[in-house]
């Protein structure tokens, strides 16, 4: 299973401005993760700035569903916002029904309630490699994923467990250039389809956001003539 899909992702572009509309200090989103088996995931956005370095989020749900998670490390904090991004997990099976998340902001409770189809996930694509990878050039296709609005793609060093490239399009293929792989290490092409905007940062989305990882066979690469 990938175990550092979030290092880099999600990923995802700059902000180009502030927003003038005042935002609630706690924002939240929360949907399915289709990988091996589907679980969930989770976006939380503090604003503004100036907010502290880790913070306790309570979330409550149907059918008992309870978790407490502990934020640090934000995954990126700009002039809007600060944001983290808790990836998948299995154990966390969603339900249909209203989602609260609660968290304590500068001595005030800040709460924010989710309504979740747990029906709603995405297809996880088929990932296929372009002939000849070489040291300098890989591309590759996939299937596309039925309501994604976007395609997070990323070459990974399966050897060193490291993110080489990656891009964001819509389109079902891309090609990686100017690159400077080894031909002694193993390769993968993994792709995330995403049901909503992947291109901000922090993440503009709904309240539901489901995301799917496809991932491409083992390759290694010859080297570029």
């Amino acid at each position: 299973m990938n175990r550092y899909l979030l290092a880099g992702i999600l990923v995802l572009g700059l902000l180009s401005g502030c927003s003038s509309v005042p935002q609630a200090k706690l924002q939240a989103s929360i949907g399915t993760y289709n990988a091996t088996t589907t679980g969930r995931a989770y976006i939380l956005v503090l604003r503004p700035q100036q907010q502290p370095e880790s913070i306790n989020v309570s979330v409550s749900g149907p059918g008992g569903y309870s978790e407490t998670l502990t934020l640090q490390s934000a995954a990126a904090r700009t002039p809007s916002g600060v944001w983290w991004e808790i990836g998948w997990d299995a154990s966390k099976t969603l339900t249909s029904g209203t989602y609260t998340f609660s968290a304590t902001i500068d001595g005030q409770t800040e709460q924010v309630s989710l309504n979740v189809d747990a029906s709603t996930t995405l297809a996880r694509p088929t990932v296929t490699i372009g002939n000849n990878p070489t040291t300098k050039s890989v591309s590759a296709t996939w299937t596309a994923s039925s309501g994604a609005t976007g395609y997070l793609v990323r070459l990974v060093n399966r050897t060193t467990s490291t993110v080489v490239a990656r891009n964001i399009i819509a389109a079902l293929s891309t090609t990686f250039s100017n690159l400077n792989l080894n031909p002694a290490d193993t390769y993968a092409v993994e792709v995330y389809p995403a049901s909503s905007n992947i291109s901000t940062d922090p993440p503009i989305v709904p309240t539901q956001f489901n995301m799917a990882l496809g991932e491409s066979a083992a390759f290694t690469v010859t080297p570029a003539p």
